[in-house]
């Protein structure tokens, strides 16, 4: 059974609380409560657009007046126990003070349970249910502003060590890393059928990203630019998504109108970066001019 999750908040002490919910019929029912760190809070949206929420029969009504709807508790607020040492009470699902909270992640805005990025922005790689996740696909994808036109843009993972420069290169021509982190999954040579999907796919597990690396950059460049005179600026609809394998698409960041780019033969997408409270997504979005794919590599450090 299809399970989202829905966010809600105390509005007495302001603790934020994940719900999960599950469809009965033509309803959603909440059937789970986990809490939530302020920071976990600020990153997940509401993912189930209904007006009120009750709750399951595996979850206790109101032990008072008996109801189940979320925040339709209409007994004495003395009578409502709030939760005590940041764990998460079921009493307190049908307090009148907590309420679902719809608004939208404050690092960006959500459609559906997409996060948009914006350039520069950075946000914890974490599941719809904010679990940290190792495992995430990321989709690359543009299109020909002519179709018909001969231009073949590629997309190639770097991994690097922001501190000393060390790379590897994953690309077209060597689609595996040595540790098994990366896989890329080939290319396209048009970018044609782009409407219909990712361009490019690419599997990440972050879990083997090397102890000497710390992080994975994401970059496309045009191909053979140079000697066939082309740019980024023949190219539109750019974009870099981050998927949870087991389910949905966790972020998303279009990059702007690629004429901005002029003469630039590559663009750094964003990074997957190494922190001391786990992996990150960095949306980059930063243009250059290179003749390879190895040169791009080499300036990757630079964007970081």
């Amino acid at each position: 059974m299809e399970s989202k999750f829905v966010k809600a908040r105390c509005t007495r002490h302001g603790f934020y609380y994940a719900l999960e919910v599950k469809r009965f019929g033509s309803e959603w029912k909440v059937v789970n409560m986990t809490n939530l760190t302020a920071e976990e809070g600020a990153l997940l949206a509401t993912q189930v657009d209904q007006r009120a929420f009750k709750t399951n029969e595996n979850l206790l009504p109101c032990p008072v007046c008996g109801t189940r709807t979320v925040g339709g508790c209409m007994c004495a607020l003395r009578k409502c126990r709030c939760r005590r040492g940041m764990e998460y009470n079921f009493d307190c699902i049908y307090c009148k003070n907590f309420e679902i909270d719809r608004s939208l992640p404050s690092a960006g805005a959500r459609a559906g349970g997409t996060l948009k990025l914006a350039q520069g922005q950075e946000v914890p790689i974490v599941g719809a249910d904010s679990r940290p996740l190792s495992d995430i696909r990321v989709g690359v994808g543009w299109d020909p502003v002519r179709i018909g036109r001969s231009m073949d843009v590629d997309s190639s993972v770097v991994v690097l060590s922001r501190r000393t420069g060390a790379k590897d290169l994953v690309y077209f021509g060597n689609r595996l890393h040595p540790s098994g982190c990366v896989v890329h999954h080939g290319d396209n040579l048009t970018g044609e059928d782009s409407g219909q999907g990712d361009d490019e796919n690419i599997d990440v597990d972050l879990s083997k990203v090397p102890s000497d690396r710390d992080a994975v950059v994401f970059v496309i460049n045009v191909y053979d630019a140079f000697d066939r005179h082309q740019n980024l600026s023949r190219v539109k609809n750019l974009y870099i998504k981050l998927y949870d394998p087991s389910g949905g698409t966790l972020m998303e960041y279009m990059v702007n109108d690629s004429k901005q780019f002029g003469s630039n033969t590559a663009i750094v997408l964003g990074a997957a970066l190494r922190t001391e409270g786990g992996w990150t997504f960095r949306a980059i979005g930063r243009g250059l001019v290179v003749e390879t794919v190895q040169e791009l590599a080499g300036e990757c450090k630079n964007y970081l």
